[in-house]
């Protein structure tokens, strides 16, 4: 009977094509995913960004079903990556780990921006906090920040500090330092967090805002670097002796410094898609396995909905522009 409605003109499957169309997103949804997934670091191997992703890699992967596969792509301030991502198709099938450098601080940063770090990508959940601490190679005759600031004036343009790249974070976190300081340091970027805290563990660069990770935590106890302040409002669990640069009178560093990692999908992707990666990740997140992950690298477990990270990418954005202005930092 059906079929003899359908001959007797065009506008009888009208009605079939509506619900045919919007029968298809639901069944994408049911049965994603069916094929391995791309996970897109903007960094190279070794640092926080990558650590995190491999780490929650397996439990992730077991959650959604199928591989997760990581994939580094560094460049300047992780632009490649971010263009290379937003480009993809939005069917949940590449991912990325970006934090405030390149989904917040290049827009202000970089005269001309290959992506739209607002427009471009679906936030999918916050994973971390990144704590951050100023270290300086032992092979500075300075125990102290004063003392930091009294040899670096003594001595200009002597010392370096590294950074994941231009407008990266820990860039960003000196630059702001050295203008309300007046500390004379000279910027050397690298392409990832790993390859700068390479060089500086070597003592090629003398510098660093880096988290107190077990590494460097090792590093330290083996008097190769120090920690002269901790850029949190409160004294590191992981540094109890370092204080915070707050109680070295200089008010604000842990509210304008500030380092998160969070995950990403291509702007497009199917809400429920972005659903499913977002509780499957958080999954990740709270088990047993990375609990003492984040342990060790002594950063902070944070996740959330796809939308209160949406809102804290809103807050943050609207904040540092003017404060990148401050600070003249432009790329092109």
């Amino acid at each position: 009977m059906f079929a003899v409605h359908l001959m007797r003109g065009v506008s009888a499957v009208l009605p079939a094509v509506v619900i045919a169309s919007t029968i298809v997103p639901v069944t994408h949804a049911q049965s994603y995913p069916v094929k391995p997934i791309r996970w897109i670091i903007p960094s190279a191997p070794g640092g926080a960004f990558d650590l995190l992703s491999r780490a929650l890699t397996p439990q992730f992967s077991a959650g959604l079903g199928q591989s997760l596969i990581v994939e580094n792509r560094p460049a300047v301030s992780g632009i490649a990556a971010m263009e290379y991502t937003a480009k993809t198709t939005p069917d949940g099938y590449t991912i990325l780990t970006a934090g405030n450098p390149q989904i917040v601080f290049n827009k202000f940063v970089y005269k001309k921006l290959p992506y739209d770090p607002q427009k471009d990508f679906s936030p999918i959940s916050q994973i971390a906090d990144l704590p951050f601490a100023l270290w300086i190679h032992t092979d500075v005759p300075a125990k102290t920040f004063g003392e930091l600031l009294v040899f670096a004036k003594s001595n200009p343009r002597i010392l370096n500090y590294g950074s994941a790249g231009a407008g990266q974070a820990f860039h960003l976190a000196m630059e702001l330092l050295k203008r309300k300081t007046g500390l004379e340091i000279v910027h050397v970027p690298y392409k990832g967090n790993g390859p700068a805290l390479q060089d500086f563990l070597a003592g090629r660069v003398q510098a660093m805002f880096y988290p107190a990770t077990g590494q460097m935590l090792a590093q330290m106890n083996q008097g190769k670097i120090r920690a002269l302040a901790a850029a949190t409002d409160k004294r590191l669990d992981a540094l109890p002796n370092v204080a915070t640069f707050t109680e070295l009178g200089i008010p604000d560093v842990d509210r304008d410094i500030v380092g998160w990692v969070g995950a990403f999908a291509p702007a497009g992707t199917p809400p429920a898609v972005v659903a499913r990666l977002n509780r499957d990740l958080i999954h990740a997140a709270n088990s047993p396995d990375m609990h003492k992950i984040y342990d060790s690298m002594n950063v902070v477990k944070v996740t959330s909905s796809s939308e209160l990270f949406a809102q804290k990418i809103d807050r943050e954005t609207r904040s540092w522009g003017p404060l990148i202005g401050q600070l003249n930092i432009e790329l092109d």
